[in-house]
């Protein structure tokens, strides 16, 4: 896969009105900002906070499934992209392949002097689209 920069993902999302931005920083990453777009935070992995140990996210598959459809033109990015490589991964193994990667993640589109966003909103907010996946699944 390669990599799109900051400059080539704001011009796929000007011609591709149904493009999405799938963030999969931590909750606390992206609530201090990720890049202004159609956008939502589906984290691959959680840092837990008092020994900074790292645990997969067992429900992403859960909630991607739910909130997102095979055929949906994905962005994928997390900080520097380490996280956003294993969530690609995970992605096409699972059925998606319209997928782009951010090049330098979130990082690399600050960097650019591109607009970010602070918008933590139901529909794009983890905890929202977590609850509403398992609403879902009952």
């Amino acid at each position: 896969m390669q990599p799109i920069s900051a400059f080539e993902a704001a011009s796929f999302f000007e011609s591709n009105a149904n493009a999405l931005y799938l963030d999969v920083r931590t909750v606390a990453e992206f609530a201090l900002g990720h890049p202004k777009l159609r956008c939502m935070n589906i984290p691959v992995i959680f840092r837990y906070p008092a020994n900074e140990e790292i645990l997969d996210n067992e429900a992403f598959l859960l909630v991607v499934g739910h909130s997102l459809t095979e055929a949906d033109a994905l962005v994928v990015g997390s900080e520097r992209n380490v996280r956003a490589h294993k969530a690609c991964e995970i992605l096409k193994s699972s059925g998606f392949s319209n997928i782009q990667l951010l090049k330098d993640g979130h990082l690399g589109w600050v960097t650019a002097g591109m607009p970010t966003s602070g918008d933590n909103r139901d529909g794009v907010s983890y905890a929202t689209l977590l609850t509403g996946a398992r609403r879902a699944k009952k």
